[in-house]
């Protein structure tokens, strides 16, 4: 789950996203999905930048507040502190532990919904959820969507290490 931040005529909005992810990281590239009408997206074409914020089990009501209600019948502007970095129209919520500043790369029109492609410019992490200098996902708190429809749900323990898990593993039925 993530809060898609934009400044629109001036003010922070955001949008409650359920689906986003990596594109690439050469250069570093996220993806989003949102709806066609979101002013969220007005302020991200208007400005050309957008941010994605990472809250934590503990903003599980604002960030659903942010996903009943429309910018364009309530000002979103209020409910968290805000900051702004590097790109300077991108609002970072303060309260989430990961934030990205985002230039918009494209917009990919689907039939129902639209593909919101970014190149991350900055990387925005709480110091309280790294160990060692590195992220740490056990002290992010991150929160999770369970689609379809929810409910939410916070980070489980660590199952295995990726890229590493796998090297030994024998299928016992290859199939041809």
């Amino acid at each position: 789950m993530c809060l898609a931040g934009a400044k629109v005529d001036g003010r922070p909005n955001f949008c409650a996203i359920a689906w986003f992810t990596m594109i690439d990281d050469e250069p570093p590239t996220i993806g989003m999905v949102m709806g066609k009408k979101r002013k969220t997206k007005d302020g991200i074409l208007e400005n050309r930048t957008f941010s994605i914020n990472i809250p934590d089990s503990k903003l599980a009501v604002e960030t659903d507040w942010c996903g009943l209600n429309t910018g364009y019948k309530v000002d979103k502007s209020g409910v968290f502190e805000v900051s702004y970095g590097a790109l300077g129209s991108a609002p970072l919520i303060d309260s989430c532990p990961i934030s990205l500043e985002c230039k918009l790369s494209q917009v990919i029109e689907l039939e129902g919904v639209d593909l919101v492609i970014g190149e991350i410019e900055e990387v925005h992490m709480d110091e309280r959820c790294m160990t060692r200098g590195k992220p740490d996902p056990s002290k992010m708190d991150p929160l999770l969507l369970l689609m379809p429809g929810g409910p939410y749900f916070s980070l489980g323990q660590k199952v295995a290490d990726a890229y590493k898990v796998g090297k030994g593993f024998k299928p016992k039925k290859v199939v041809k």
